[in-house]
């Protein structure tokens, strides 16, 4: 697993339907991810300094694991099969580890919420990664 970091989201496509995650790997490699116009809003207000008035679904899932005692520890973009991107986030409850099946969105969204750490499997950075050198197949959807 490689740690990377979220460096934006932006619009793809002219019609400004779609979006980019990019993630940013410690070379240079960035990892373009495909998302939907909600998980751009969801993910670019958990990264606000400030919260939304009223909480979005991400914002509860975060409360509620807080009130059971446990912690998103870190998320991991684990797979891509057939232009899918997988995820995990993984949590601690009492030095319990529990792995959760995600989409990469809702991971993302969680993470800057939780301000924890963000990796990508080696091999997929290596499939779909842009770099200034290598262009990679990258934009596959989340």
């Amino acid at each position: 697993m490689v740690e990377v970091t979220l460096e934006d989201i932006a619009v793809s496509g002219e019609d400004g339907a779609r979006f980019l995650v990019l993630l940013k790997a410690p070379k240079g490699e960035l990892l373009p991810i495909v998302i939907d116009a909600l998980q751009a809003v969801s993910i670019a207000t958990g990264r606000q300094a400030e919260p939304p008035e009223r909480p979005l679904t991400h914002d509860l899932l975060l409360s509620m694991l807080g009130m059971l005692d446990a912690t998103v520890a870190k998320v991991e973009v684990t797979d891509l099969v057939d232009g899918t991107y997988y995820a995990m986030v993984v949590l601690e409850r009492h030095g319990v580890r529990f792995d959760v099946d995600a989409r990469p969105s809702d991971a993302l969204a969680l993470a800057v919420r939780a301000k924890c750490p963000i990796f990508v499997a080696e091999h997929v950075l290596e499939a779909s990664g842009l770099s200034d050198d290598v262009g990679g197949s990258g934009g596959f959807e989340a």
